[in-house]
């Protein structure tokens, strides 16, 4: 049996010579009707040259008749020249009828003609006239009958040999049409031939094909053909067999990975709740199992459970943003109490998203930090009651410094001096790491309570302009505020804020080269109060802005490690939050947001009367 290729080369053979067999036909058509006209303009011409010799010779009888009255020499000169021209003109009709192959000939006519004319020529001129009228008129009339004799004959031959003419080009007009109908005919033939055996088995493979598709991997693609169709074809039905088979064992294969799955939730230690995107409990494990209780079979568990609140408000934020939602601040922290034990946990929410990206719910995984928080308490404490216990003698040991470097112990030396000045600015370095540790340990054991009052945060940037103005101009940095003046009030506590502001200020000012600049900006969001201290100091490590906000993690030495730490608690506590962005070479800005103050009624006196 052909190939699909070799069937579309023979279609392709096939309407090339069915073309070149109507080009040759039509060709063969036109030569034939060429070789027609030409006869028949033979004919033509041969009727008319005999036509113009009958003309000639009638002219010449004129002139004779008119000579047998008159003597006239003109009239003898007139009948010698017409005489010349029918001897030419009897010549060119004997040429014209040798081309049509006719049977007449003239040359009996010719040479009787010729003799006439040389008999008149030799004629003494007396008998001219006898001669015209005795002689030339009679034999002129013989001639003149011959030649119309003989045209006579000549329009009956043509005659016939138009009618034979029109009969063949009836007869090629009428084999080019059958020629032409064959052909379409021929080249639908083809057509449907080859869209039965082309077209129709690839379209038959392209459905089959559509099916297995869309997962029938029953159907199979039959071509018989040993082709490069037939081995896709072949392939095709082998990868339908494979995934049949992986099919019928697929099920199988996801119960396996339904228990896996469970049983790696099940073994995880930390409490897992499983919930769609509406926060209805879809699966947990065995250890939030312990701590819902009871309401664990209810599907509504969190909405009735102490501090389920928390885990839906978690759910919501991650399924909305769609990213995981994490922290480490108090925000974050979830406690519980399991029988008579109080617990702390972490609340970590990702969104869950099947294999195609849509979103079908949250895990929420619930750290225990319970020791955490604990030693973290007792670090409090310890470095509360260390730093409350060292600022005295502290203080006394700056007190002796300050003594010694005023000369009351006596007039120092150059290096004397020089000793004393390094100890005094070490001395300042401790004394600012004491009270960041002991604002520190009051925000942390909630000793520090905030007093919220209405600021005006313009008012708050220009307070901290006016104590760094001095610094920034010994420095030569320069320190502009932008913010206006009509900014709507924010609740914070005063001392907190300047805290926040004197740290943020210390640190661009300690960083930013003599010649830069400090920007402090304050402008109005959707829900608060947006301040930024922006410097253009060399900036910060990539790498360093993750943890930059943690205790203890300057690295240059120049601080105390714990303001930026200070930073962010006292703007969580005030209800805000902090960021940071920087590149090395560009500058640093910190922004944090605090909420603005509720608008407070205003009462007038009315007066009455």
């Amino acid at each position: 049996m052909l190939s699909l290729y070799q069937r579309l080369i023979l279609g392709f053979l096939l309407l090339i010579a069915l073309v070149g067999g109507l080009g040759m036909l039509v060709r063969h058509s036109f030569v034939h009707l060429s070789a027609l006209d030409a006869q028949q303009q033979t004919a033509d011409a041969a009727v008319g040259a005999l036509s113009q010799v009958q003309a000639s010779i009638a002219r010449e009888q004129v002139l004779a008749g008119h000579m047998a009255i008159s003597a006239d020499r003109g009239l003898y000169t007139q009948l010698l020249t017409q005489g010349d021209a029918t001897d030419q003109r009897m010549a060119a009709a004997a040429q014209a009828l040798s081309a049509d192959r006719s049977i007449l000939s003239l040359q009996e006519l010719r040479e009787k003609h010729t003799q006439l004319v040389n008999l008149l020529k030799s004629a003494a001129p007396d008998t001219r006239q006898h001669l015209a009228g005795e002689t030339l008129r009679p034999q002129l009339d013989e001639i003149d009958q011959s030649i119309s004799d003989d045209l006579t004959t000549l329009f009956a031959s043509r005659a016939a040999l138009m009618a034979a003419l029109d009969h063949q080009r009836f007869l090629l007009r009428a084999r080019l049409i059958a020629a032409s109908g064959t052909s379409l005919i021929v080249a639908i033939l083809i057509g449907i031939v080859s869209m039965l055996f082309v077209i129709l088995p690839i379209r038959r493979t392209a459905k089959t094909a559509r099916l297995i598709g869309q997962g029938d991997l029953n159907q199979r693609i039959e071509w018989r053909t040993h082709d490069d169709l037939g081995d896709i074809a072949t392939e095709i039905n082998r990868m339908a067999i494979r995934l049949r088979d992986l099919r019928e064992t697929e099920s199988g294969r996801r119960q396996m990975e339904q228990q896996l799955s469970d049983a790696v939730v099940q073994s995880i230690f930390e409490p897992v709740i499983v919930t769609d995107a509406k926060g209805h409990v879809l699966k947990l494990n065995q250890a939030s199992t312990e701590l819902l209780g009871k309401a664990a079979t209810d599907r509504m568990a969190l909405t009735n459970t102490p501090g389920g609140e928390k885990i839906l408000n978690a759910v919501r934020n991650a399924v909305s943003m769609q990213r995981a939602m994490t922290g480490e601040g108090d925000a974050t922290l979830l406690p519980m109490r399991i029988g008579s034990a109080q617990r702390n946990y972490r609340l970590r929410t990702s969104p869950m998203r099947d294999s195609d990206g849509k979103l079908l719910g949250a895990v929420t995984v619930l750290e225990d930090v319970t020791e955490m928080r604990d030693i973290d308490r007792f670090k409090t404490r310890f470095l509360s009651v260390a730093s409350e216990k060292l600022r005295d003698p502290l203080q006394r040991l700056r007190l002796a410094i300050y003594t010694l470097t005023r000369g009351h112990a006596g007039e120092l030396r150059p290096l004397q001096t020089e000793i004393l000045e390094g100890a005094t600015h070490e001395a300042e370095k401790l004394d600012d790491l004491m009270a960041d540790l002991i604002e520190v340990a009051e925000l942390d054991t909630g000793r520090r309570q905030m007093k919220l009052e209405r600021l005006r945060p313009i008012d708050v940037l220009d307070d901290a302009y006016h104590r760094f103005r001095e610094q920034g101009r010994e420095k030569k940095i320069e320190i502009t505020v932008n913010a206006f003046a009509d900014l709507s009030h924010i609740n914070a506590d005063r001392r907190a804020l300047r805290s926040i502001m004197d740290n943020l200020l210390s640190n661009a000012l300690r960083y930013t080269p003599a010649g830069g600049q400090i920007r402090l900006e304050a402008s109005e969001l959707k829900d608060g109060i947006q301040f930024v201290v922006q410097d253009s100091g060399r900036g910060i490590e990539a790498e360093r802005l993750p943890t930059i906000f943690g205790r203890f993690t300057d690295s240059s030495g120049k601080g105390t490690g714990l303001g930026l730490a200070l930073v962010r608690r006292m703007v969580e506590t005030l209800g805000g939050q902090v960021s940071v962005e920087s590149r090395l070479g560009q500058g640093t800005t910190f922004s944090f947001t605090l909420p603005m103050a509720t608008a407070v009624p205003s009462r007038h006196q009315v007066e009455i009367g």
